[in-house]
């Protein structure tokens, strides 16, 4: 009876180690970048899930993209600005295993179709044949990351949401996020005010309008009326390549 015992302790002790192993990485992630893409390859010990978080403030990497369960893993970000840093982590959704960071070529971006929007390509590698890669749409991040003064949200939601079919504060909230990745990877007209920070950026083809504190979040959002309103604000030009978000 006790070698009976004794047999049943060591099976559920090794049972117990295999299930409590953590996860390694194996060196250090590797990137290959281009003007507008990156690839970020790491490896980990045994399979376990694909994450990386990214950013372009190494405090706050508030893009994500994910993959399947794999040793060697495998992610290409796409529609990336010029000449810009960005962080990023990789791990898996349990732990985060590996820091980093990129800068994209400065150069003209590659001839053919110009995204409308930054997507995420995820490519994880697996054995056999390659798969094809899956294009996942940018979500922005939580609300209360990406505005400035929640406590003001709902009030421009109620002057300004109608400009843009919003549905409610939160799709308000992630419009005018969005409104600001794609005027950095379309290089929209921006203004920068040194007296306090504040990022204005404008779009003339659909008469868009955002402004943005030092951190990045949102200020105000919407539809000027007046023709002139843009050339009325103040700030000096800038380029996105220009921009350092701080994390205040």
């Amino acid at each position: 009876m006790r070698a009976i015992v004794h047999g049943l302790v060591c099976v559920i002790a090794c049972l117990v180690g295999t299930l409590l192993h953590a996860v390694e990485l194996i060196g250090k992630p590797q990137t290959e970048t281009t003007a507008n893409s990156a690839t970020i390859r790491w490896r980990t010990d045994v399979e376990c899930g694909t994450r990386l978080q990214f950013g372009v403030n190494a405090t706050t990497l508030n893009g994500k993209a994910e993959g399947g369960v794999t040793r060697d893993h495998a992610i290409q970000l796409e529609a990336l600005t010029p000449g810009t840093t960005y962080y990023f982590s990789v791990g898996s959704a349990r732990a985060k295993l590996g820091t980093g960071s990129f800068t994209t070529a400065g150069g003209a971006t590659a001839a053919g179709p110009h995204p409308s929007l930054i997507r995420r390509v995820l490519n994880v590698i697996t054995p056999g044949p390659k798969a094809e890669p899956a294009v996942v749409q940018v979500q922005a991040p939580p609300t209360r990351e990406t505005w400035g003064h929640l406590d003001s949200l709902q009030d421009h939601f109620d002057r300004h949401g109608r400009d843009f079919a919003s549905k409610s504060p939160d799709d308000y909230a992630a419009q005018a996020w969005l409104f600001l990745q794609r005027a950095r990877e379309e290089s929209l007209p921006m203004k920068i005010d040194d007296t306090d920070g504040t990022l204005r950026v404008f779009d003339p083809a659909t008469r868009v309008f955002g402004a943005y504190n030092r951190a990045g979040r949102t200020k105000t959002f919407f539809k000027p009326d007046n023709s002139t309103y843009w050339q009325r604000q103040p700030g000096r030009a800038v380029k996105p390549a220009d921009l350092r978000f701080s994390s205040r």
